[in-house]
């Protein structure tokens, strides 16, 4: 990821598909390309936001279940883009994903496995929810 926003400054042009190194297909060239200008002001994070949803949709998606996706997506909708973590409770990601909080928490010890999210503080009674950091793939 890193990688793709320091080739394409952060924006993925509109063409781009995300491969994994073991995939034979090439991946199409970028021509004729205009250079974009710094993005500036509220809306500076949107184009890496979009680029980590697209990682995402193409390299993990296909391997998770339908309340580990919702999970997912809710965290990652609910990250701050100022710490670029979520902190969201158990009981909210189930009412909003339509799941059992157990189901959730299954959810989250699965995504935690693949590498999809990371725990960074652990909640507890009377000191809040659970912060997460989301990522798009299982890497590091």
């Amino acid at each position: 990821m890193q990688e793709l926003n320091e080739k394409y400054g952060g924006n993925l042009p509109a063409n781009a598909v995300l491969r994994s190194d073991d995939d034979p297909a090439p991946v199409p060239t970028v021509q004729n390309r205009t250079p974009t200008k710094p993005q500036t002001g509220r809306r500076a994070g949107r184009g890496e936001r979009f680029a980590v949803l697209n990682a995402f949709t193409d390299c993990a998606l296909a391997g998770l279940t339908k309340s580990e996706a919702k999970v997912w997506l809710i965290l990652f909708r609910d990250t701050k883009a100022a710490t670029g973590t979520a902190r969201t409770g158990q009981a909210d990601l189930a009412r909003r994903a339509g799941l059992s909080e157990r189901a959730v928490r299954y959810a989250l010890t699965r995504l935690d496995a693949k590498g999809l999210l990371l725990v960074v503080r652990r909640g507890k009674l009377g000191s809040g929810p659970t912060t997460y950091r989301v990522r798009a793939t299982g890497a590091a």
